[in-house]
């Protein structure tokens, strides 16, 4: 008895071995088969030939890009720790040396520069030479994206969660959280350390609330005027944590936007409805970042393209 019983055991000592042994082998990464749960967002990434509005004319390789605008024909870009000026040809123009981790830049008309560091900001003449220093705004604050209008310099804070108002002298006169006018009280929603403005042609201030998928229109004052945007997977909307990312007005008041996740650059109309795509994601292989943006006159975009190291010139077709 005692015997059939050591036998018994042994055979199902055995069969559990067995049954471990192929569970191992047949759970490895290469023999594992396709997760019926996982979701694709590649039949979004694919654009209508229809909607491509604008062909690539020109790329300029740049080092260390950290942010850049336009302005009279010229590309201002933050480089490193450099500030360059460069023609639309690529020519360079100036070369100056900045303070430490300078994080973005505005260049008014008479091309006065504005530099934002962490959280301060530097207002130098065209040469390079310093004109005003703000203070500190705060501790915690990351100040991501600086516009300009007559004497007002709008400041987006990522780490305050705020938009600060500064004036010629870089003196602070107000600030606002998003939260004045609106029937929610809900303010800027940051799902990540990025926050973007932007002053349109009719002087107009607009500010993204990503965790939204939103642009909001704002008074000087902190008002909420308007807003469009909607989250979709579509090419007509926004997806991800952090869309639009960034955003830049055309003359006539359209809107240009870029997104990461989906990697694409694309129009639409002032009321928000989607006009067309400048770039989609093909033309961003490979690519994590979404791409900063400036127009110029003649509706040409300019994108400043992190992954690849360049400035990319877009011509309407």
């Amino acid at each position: 008895m005692n015997k059939k019983i050591q036998i018994l055991l042994i055979i199902t000592i055995l069969v559990i071995a067995g049954v471990v042994l192929y569970d191992s082998l047949s759970t490895r990464i290469h023999k594992r088969p396709d997760n019926p749960y996982q979701y694709s967002v590649d039949e979004f990434k694919s654009v209508d030939e229809s909607l491509i509005s604008h062909k690539e004319l020109r790329r300029i390789d740049v080092e260390n890009p950290v942010a850049f605008t336009y302005q009279n024909g010229k590309l201002f870009l933050l480089s490193g720790n450099q500030l360059q000026v460069i023609t639309a040809e690529g020519r360079e123009l100036l070369v100056k040396p900045l303070e430490p981790n300078p994080r973005n830049i505005n260049v008014d008309n008479h091309e006065r520069i504005t530099i934002a560091y962490e959280n301060y900001l530097v207002a130098l003449d065209s040469g390079g030479n310093e004109l005003h220093r703000s203070e500190i705004l705060d501790e915690n604050s990351l100040i991501t994206s600086i516009a300009g209008s007559d004497n007002n310099l709008f400041v987006a804070d990522a780490g305050r969660k705020q938009i600060w108002v500064l004036d010629e002298q870089l003196m602070v006169q107000d600030s606002f959280r998003g939260e004045s006018g609106v029937s929610e009280v809900h303010g800027f929603i940051l799902p990540s350390m990025h926050f973007h403005l932007a002053i349109n042609a009719e002087k107009e201030l607009w500010v993204t609330n990503p965790g939204m998928h939103m642009l909001q229109n704002y008074s000087f004052n902190g008002r909420l005027r308007g807003h469009w945007g909607q989250t979709s997977f579509g090419i007509e909307g926004f997806s991800g944590c952090c869309n639009p990312y960034f955003f830049a007005s055309l003359p006539d008041g359209r809107f240009v936007t870029s997104e990461k996740g989906i990697i694409r650059v694309k129009i639409h109309k002032e009321s928000g409805e989607l006009e067309s795509v400048v770039a989609p994601d093909e033309l961003f292989p490979g690519g994590e970042k979404a791409p900063a943006i400036a127009v110029d006159e003649e509706d040409n975009i300019w994108l400043l393209d992190f992954d690849k190291k360049m400035l990319r010139l877009f011509r309407p077709i």
